[in-house]
This record gives C-alpha cells, sequence and structure tokens, in this order.
C-alpha cells in the first residue's frame, strides 16, 4: 500500500509526470484536453506491453505530436469563433 493507504501505480505517476512538461505553458482548453487524451491512450498502449515504463516515454511522445498536429490542422480549417449572436 502506498501513500495513506492508496496503491501507487508507477506507470500513471510517470504518465503524470510526462504530460505535466506537454501541458507547461498551455492555455488552450481544448489542445490541453487532446494531449490529456494522447496521455491516456499512450499509457493504455504502454500497459498491454511487457515493459510498460520503459516505452510510456516514447509512446506518449508520438500521442502527443499526432495529437498537435491533428489541433493545428483543426485550427487551418476550423471557421475562427465569433462572438455569441444576440
Amino acid at each position: 500500500m502506498g501513500y495513506h493507504g492508496q496503491d501507487i501505480d508507477p506507470l500513471d505517476m510517470l504518465k503524470k509526470q510526462l504530460i505535466s512538461h506537454h501541458l507547461a505553458g498551455v492555455y488552450d482548453t481544448d489542445l490541453a484536453m487532446r494531449l490529456r487524451r494522447a496521455a491516456e491512450d499512450a499509457a493504455s498502449m504502454a500497459w498491454a506491453t511487457t515493459y510498460p515504463l520503459l516505452t510510456l516515454p516514447e509512446l506518449l511522445r508520438e500521442k502527443v505530436a499526432e495529437a498537435v498536429r491533428h489541433y493545428q490542422h483543426q485550427a487551418r480549417i476550423r471557421p475562427p469563433r465569433v462572438g455569441l449572436a444576440a
């Protein structure tokens, strides 16, 4: 048992540490949501490997890069947001 009776999950701790670096300075909530989802996907994929703690960093890097590319593509094709209509 870990701190205060809770199990400590090393994979989850590593995921949080790695994604926090990618989220630093991100103020767009849509991009932040995409990056968090990418981290969850990477952790799920890493869990299925023989060495999840070794594979997570690279999987997360790839998933984050993919999420950023998709976000940038959507930003180019999405019409600009305007204020609410009266």
